[in-house]
């Protein structure tokens, strides 16, 4: 839950247009309005729903019936984001800076944070401060 919670951290601060770092990512909320996890879980419950009511016995209608609602148990499914916070504060807890600092390392090595603020924001990040937030190496 708490490794849930960085990840929606660090979205947070990059959609906030802030570097990615240990201290903006701690500050950044662990609740995200587009979780994956949230989403999926409606849209097992509205197609449970949905089907539910839509009764057909041949099993090829069935299956064209399900591919055509597709778009409609999704839509219906994004739209229900204040059910998806509450969700969020089940499946997401405060992570510690360790935790944080793992999903930054997962982001970087999927997502160029860096380009997406100078494109977004206008500006780029100067890695010189940023040396300043990760912790010294042990000495021996």
């Amino acid at each position: 839950y708490q490794y849930h919670g960085a990840e929606h951290k660090c979205i947070n601060c990059i959609e906030k247009g802030r570097p990615l770092t240990v201290h903006n990512v701690m500050h950044s909320s662990r609740l995200h309005k587009r979780c994956g996890t949230s989403f999926i879980f409606f849209v097992m419950l509205v197609s449970i729903v949905l089907f539910f009511f839509i009764q057909v016995d041949n099993v090829a209608e069935k299956v064209i019936l399900r591919i055509l609602l597709m778009p409609v148990v999704a839509g219906i499914s994004y739209e229900m984001s204040a059910p998806g916070m509450w969700i969020q504060r089940m499946t997401t807890k405060e992570p510690d800076e360790s935790m944080a600092e793992v999903a930054i390392a997962s982001v970087e090595a999927v997502f160029d944070w860096k380009k997406y603020l100078q494109d977004t924001f206008g500006y780029e990040v100067d890695e010189s401060w940023m040396q300043d937030e990760k912790p010294a190496e042990p000495e021996d």
